[in-house]
């Protein structure tokens, strides 16, 4: 199976309740990535503005209300698309946002038609991580910034606590929650150590340059468990 189709499967059963499940088992830091990851994005009033691998939505709204622009949300799980919709029909902002079901592999937009891109937990479920990330830079404008979001491995200090919690604490909360939670507990902890294996912070950096952002930055949080990346794309 590919790895965007188990990740269409897996969380097609928990879109239905997700971000307050999502808070709890991040140990309340998920609001507070979303809330650092934006905070000194600097929209215009007409920016448009790509959110891939919007989930339900929660980057994509907060964006609505940092620009007048349009803001895309993208995705490749329906059920988390109709989601996201009906939350930003609810907060009287849907006219702000359009949702679109696509790959982040094969993106549907033309050359440099966004000022900024930010996509989250997305590289663990995709085929090719270099091809993604050079598609998404693709549709941004030069001049214009990337941003990214996803759970990290961190330092030996802090190590076996995230591994205890990952491999054991995780799985059991989720079964507290429901059967799907379970499953998305016991998937999360290896697929972040398989991907961090073959993609640490460094690599990712290297591969952000090579696709047009020679001033990559980057920043880990919550001890190290997760990790913000961003760069303006020059070319």
């Amino acid at each position: 199976m590919q790895p965007n189709e188990a990740a269409r499967g897996l969380f097609s059963s928990v879109a239905s309740n997700y971000d307050r499940p999502a808070e709890i088992l991040s140990l309340l830091q998920y609001s507070r990535w979303h809330r650092y990851l934006l905070a000194d994005l600097r929209l215009p009033g007409d920016a448009r503005v790509l959110d891939m691998a919007t989930g339900t939505g929660a980057v994509a709204l907060k964006l609505a209300k940092l620009s007048g622009g349009q803001v895309m949300g993208a995705d490749i799980t329906r059920p988390m698309l109709i989601q996201a919709k009906e939350r930003a029909a609810r907060k009287g902002i849907l006219h702000r946002l359009e949702f679109i079901e696509c790959s982040a592999e094969a993106v549907p937009f033309t050359d440099s038609v966004f000022d900024t891109v930010i996509f989250t937990y997305l590289l663990r479920y995709v085929s090719d991580v270099p091809s993604t990330v050079r598609e998404l830079a693709r549709v941004l404008r030069p001049g214009g910034t990337m941003l990214s979001l996803d759970f990290a491995v961190p330092g030996p200090m802090v190590y076996p606590l995230w591994r205890l919690y990952t491999s054991l604490i995780l799985p059991l909360a989720g079964a507290a929650i429901s059967p799907a939670w379970m499953r998305v507990g016991s998937f999360l902890g290896k697929s972040i150590r398989r991907f961090y294996d073959r993609w640490p912070e460094n690599r990712l950096a290297e591969l952000w340059r090579d696709c047009g952002f020679p001033g990559v930055q980057s920043r880990r949080l919550s001890l190290g468990g997760a990790l913000v990346m961003w760069g303006v794309k020059v070319t």
